[in-house]
């Protein structure tokens, strides 16, 4: 039996579902939000700032891009080859946790940036509609997307009025 369900981005979005679950109901919205331009370019841009890419851009110790738009103190130290293994051994380590229980997605962006980096002419990247699914849910539940973001299932009481969602 399908239920109806209220998800909002805080003031950016307010959608209604029918989905038989709460989890189904994120998945139908994350499939709705493919054709949305803004998380597209988040996850087609391959470049790396303003998009996905700028979150696994990183170590321990912070982003490996400067303020100043050069390499950190800490990553100048090394020569050239050991600073480029370095970079990309921490890029494919957070890729591989960002996407955790979806190890093929993290293989699939994987070889998009690999094509990128050997300077294949490869348009747009390919990733199929699972990928964007897992990945847009993904992207909202790590918080950065919206101001707040819940799933709401709606039951129509017997009364004329209920609150979906209020400000505390």
């Amino acid at each position: 039996m399908t239920k109806l369900y209220a998800i909002h981005g805080g003031s950016s979005i307010f959608a209604l579902v029918r989905a038989k679950t709460r989890d189904e109901a994120f998945d139908v919205f994350a499939k709705n939000q493919i054709i949305n331009n803004s998380f597209r370019e988040e996850i087609d841009s391959l470049s790396i700032n303003g998009s996905l890419l700028d979150k696994f851009y990183r170590d321990d110790s912070g982003y490996f891009i400067s303020d100043f738009g050069g390499y950190p103190e800490r990553l100048l130290k090394m020569d050239e080859e050991d600073r480029e293994k370095y970079i990309d051994f921490h890029i494919e380590k957070n890729i591989k946790k960002f996407w955790g229980e979806f190890p093929q997605h993290a293989e699939a962006y994987l070889k998009e940036l690999k094509a990128i980096s050997k300077n294949e002419d490869i348009g747009e990247p390919s990733f199929s509609e699972d990928f964007y699914v897992q990945t847009i849910k993904l992207i909202i539940a790590d918080g950065e997307w919206y101001d707040s973001f819940d799933i709401v299932e709606v039951e129509i009481p017997e009364t004329k009025f209920q609150v979906i969602y209020q400000d505390s």
